[in-house]
């Protein structure tokens, strides 16, 4: 630009300008951060084929289940970004108070979701899968994953919430490590046990997702509380 006051507005590529400091930084943050959404979808997704191996109607049922479950995790993931942002804020201002609120704000909204969206699945479980089937076996199968999907709605809107708010606080190693023991070491093995070697179908695979995902949020919520108390030092 030819006139020096607009410079430092200058958005063009320039080579010798990058910021080599702050990309690490920002590939720091963000190499972790996308591995916790594979290590989630991952297992989830290795789930579906596990189901596979019962047969189409149990896979069926399970793609419905995962569906209506997936509608309530779109609200809950919205509440994580929220409290990542708030709590980023109060980290900028230094201020444990804010921080800590902000963040237990978030995962007590996010959790009080999805007690609702369980009370809707256990309330309707036999009418929402006839929008989706006929086949009264698939039905049925559906209705019983509704259930174990109620039970594991406050886990899973906990956990989303619980990585957002570390992502507030730069915190998303550790947070990385425990998705992966959640899922892959406890919920998928678990899953597996439950409906292959003790004959428990889809409802133990989806009894090994609840599970994972219980043990993800706890973690997850237990890193927030002891992180969020030194936040001036971070």
């Amino acid at each position: 630009m030819s006139n020096k006051f607009f410079k430092q507005y200058d958005v063009s590529f320039h080579y010798r300008s990058i910021n080599w400091p702050i990309i690490k930084k920002i590939l720091s943050l963000g190499l972790p951060s996308g591995m916790q959404y594979f290590f989630e979808v991952g297992a989830f997704s290795f789930a579906v084929v596990m189901v596979g191996w019962l047969g189409t109607k149990p896979q069926a049922a399970h793609q419905i289940a995962i569906n209506l479950a997936s509608i309530s995790f779109m609200a809950v993931l919205g509440i994580s970004v929220a409290g990542s942002i708030r709590v980023g804020n109060a980290v900028g201002m230094k201020d444990i108070q804010e921080t800590r609120r902000a963040g237990f704000t978030a995962t007590l909204l996010g959790a009080s979701t999805m007690v609702v969206s369980g009370i809707v699945f256990v309330l309707f479980r036999n009418f929402l899968p006839t929008l989706y089937v006929n086949d009264q076996e698939v039905i049925s199968y559906a209705s019983s994953l509704l259930i174990i999907a109620a039970l594991f709605q406050i886990s899973d809107g906990t956990q989303a919430v619980g990585i957002g708010i570390l992502r507030g606080l730069t915190d998303v190693k550790i947070p990385t490590l425990i998705t992966f023991v959640a899922y892959w070491i406890v919920g998928l093995p678990v899953g597996y046990l439950l409906g292959f070697t003790y004959n428990m179908g889809v409802q133990g695979v989806w009894y090994g997702l609840l599970i994972g995902l219980t043990t993800s949020a706890i973690l997850l919520t237990l890193r927030f509380n002891s992180r969020s108390k030194r936040i001036v030092h971070v």
